[in-house]
């Protein structure tokens, strides 16, 4: 069996687990748009694992890469810089584990937000003003694509916040727009 390339590898002398990984997923294309890379919560930052790693990957038209790191080493200025060389997005996730993990870092072309629930990660369901909130947030990311995922799946609390936020997203859009075009409303 082969070893994990983020949890047993740490991103490091991992290439074989790529290939064989970039070889099995070629078969969800056209329909493939994102490879998201979670990493441990045990791994730390280090610019030259970035380099190596994400510059090794694979680059396949269309397709963009973004990673969810869990150690509060990835959320400073030096990984959001080394990232952004690679091209590579960091998730925004809430709850969030320390400052600045629950905006979108990296490459800015791409943001991608995991909702868990809250209180209770995994099984909470988000009350209105939260996703309100995320709403607001996502209409005014720069990126010039956004995916939204909710992972509060354990008591099926995902596809109602999901039918929730998509009628709250296209209202914080409208007003996002308003307040750009003009500052005084």
């Amino acid at each position: 069996m082969p070893r994990s390339i983020t949890h047993e590898g740490g991103l490091r002398h991992t290439a074989t687990e790529v290939s064989r990984f970039y070889d099995e997923i070629g078969h969800l294309q056209p329909k493939l748009a994102v490879v998201l890379v979670q990493l441990p919560p045990t791994l730390e930052f280090t610019a030259m694992t970035v380099r190596s790693f994400f510059k090794g990957l694979p680059r396949l038209e269309g397709i963009v890469v973004t990673c969810e790191p869990r150690h509060e080493s990835w959320f400073s200025r030096a990984a959001d810089d080394a990232l952004r060389r690679v091209n590579v997005s960091r998730v925004a996730a809430d709850p969030a584990r320390c400052p600045s993990s629950d905006v979108p870092g990296g490459a800015r072309n791409f943001a991608y937000f995991r909702w868990h629930g809250a209180p209770r990660m995994y099984y909470s369901r988000y009350a209105n003003s939260r996703l309100a909130s995320f709403a607001t947030t996502v209409a005014k990311t720069e990126a010039m694509d956004s995916w939204c995922i909710f992972d509060n799946t354990a008591r099926y609390a995902a596809w109602d916040d999901a039918l929730r936020f998509i009628a709250l997203v296209g209202s914080a859009t409208r007003r996002s727009r308003t307040s750009i075009a003009d500052p005084d409303s």
